[in-house]
């Protein structure tokens, strides 16, 4: 199955055009960022240096956090600087509300001023009232600040929100360059995937997974399963999971896909009774914790197994580390898959990655350079996949 998405020419003329970009800049403000969040910034910055470039007016649009409402902590203000410092890339912060007549009237006159080649960067998506449902009026209110529509947020795709979807259909739109090398690179999963196709699933939410679960099973030969998401299928078997961190709620969702012969849950486990920086650690069949029990990593016995699966692999998709991984030692199930899969990947598999949470343990063991790709969509990759493709911010961009 080909996706095409329409793109913007080589050969168009933008000079004292405006374009509005949609990017994934959800990253954390203060303290250190994650290697997610710098692949996020790092491979948008190509599209904005060569609209400006070109001579284009540059409006970015963005969302930080989940914010109910206008809260500064929130705020896109504060990405200025990082874009300035980090990335060289000159960049103008304006506060005001684009749902606002009057704010938006004065933005218009701003930006009508401002010189070609400029960039500018609003304020949170998210705190327009509008844009998580979509509204219609929203969307043309952004619609008359720019000329164009170019998003190139593959992570926020999975989303039918005003500033993924919604302007692309009141504008001429197009899909940006990381967009695309995300969706061609993702294809591969979806369209006649090399075989044994093989995915490991971590984290924590079994509930937000299932369907994408329940399609790997359909086209993986095997689903490996780990992390507090192995945990209520331990609870479906009616085993005993001590204090481990798991989702009561998705012990039924377990059951039913505990039918599944595809899926692969661990066989022992690594546990500890109090989680400390330096914790006392046991490994233990995964159907025989003791109640003061907690599962912080997958044993070895199920890495052994869980390597010659992989080891006969022609694909491979990870999302979600199988352990605690930002506990040192408790990490070490996470560590081991990223270079196996890494040394199963580029040539011998097709291997990919993607997901908040994994793309730190792939950088702390820097095997990032052997995967085929690592997308910085992880709910969008997974959707990607379970959807075949047809995911809300691609749908207004197919040709």
């Amino acid at each position: 199955m080909k996706i095409s998405l329409k793109t913007l020419s080589s050969q168009a003329v933008l000079r004292g055009r405006t374009v509005l970009v949609r990017v994934d800049w959800n990253v954390p403000i203060n303290g250190e960022m994650q290697r997610e969040s710098s692949l996020k910034i790092e491979r948008s910055i190509p599209l904005l240096k060569a609209l400006r470039k070109r001579g284009a007016k540059v409006i970015v649009l963005t969302h930080v956090g989940r914010p109910k409402k206008r809260d500064a902590k929130f705020s896109t203000k504060p990405l200025v600087r990082l874009l300035r410092e980090t990335y060289s890339l000159d960049i103008t912060y304006q506060s005001e509300s684009v749902s606002n007549k009057d704010q938006r009237e004065k933005l218009k006159a701003k930006l009508t001023k401002a010189a070609v080649g400029s960039v500018h960067l609003l304020e949170n998506v998210r705190f327009e009232k509008g844009e998580e449902t979509n509204e219609k009026k929203l969307a043309q209110a952004y619609a008359e600040l720019g000329d164009m529509f170019i998003n190139d947020a593959f992570a926020s795709c999975h989303r039918a929100h005003v500033s993924v979807s919604g302007i692309a259909k009141v504008l001429p739109a197009y899909a940006g360059p990381a967009l695309v090398e995300e969706v061609e690179a993702l294809s591969r999963l979806i369209d006649k995937p090399k075989g044994p196709f093989v995915a490991v699933i971590g984290g924590l939410k079994l509930s937000t997974k299932l369907p994408v679960i329940e399609a790997l099973c359909v086209s993986c030969d095997k689903v490996l399963i780990g992390g507090a998401m192995a945990t209520p299928f331990l609870k479906a078997q009616n085993a005993e999971v001590g204090r481990s961190v798991y989702e009561k709620e998705s012990v039924p969702l377990a059951k039913k896909l505990l039918k599944r012969k595809e899926i692969k849950l661990p066989s022992d486990v690594v546990v500890t009774q109090k989680l400390t920086d330096k914790p006392v650690l046991r490994r233990v069949p995964a159907k025989q914790l003791e109640k003061k029990d907690m599962i912080v990593d997958v044993g070895p016995h199920t890495l052994k197994a869980w390597a010659e699966i992989i080891g006969s692999a022609g694909t491979i998709v990870w999302n979600g580390p199988i352990g605690l991984s930002e506990c040192a030692p408790c990490g070490f199930g996470s560590r081991f898959m990223a270079r196996t899969i890494g040394a199963r990947a580029k040539g011998k598999a097709f291997g990919v990655s993607g997901g908040g949470d994994t793309l730190p343990v792939i950088h702390a063991t820097k095997t990032e350079h052997q995967f085929d790709f690592v997308s910085t969509g992880g709910g969008a990759m997974l959707d990607f996949i379970a959807q075949k493709g047809k995911l809300p911010g691609l749908l207004v961009l197919l040709r």
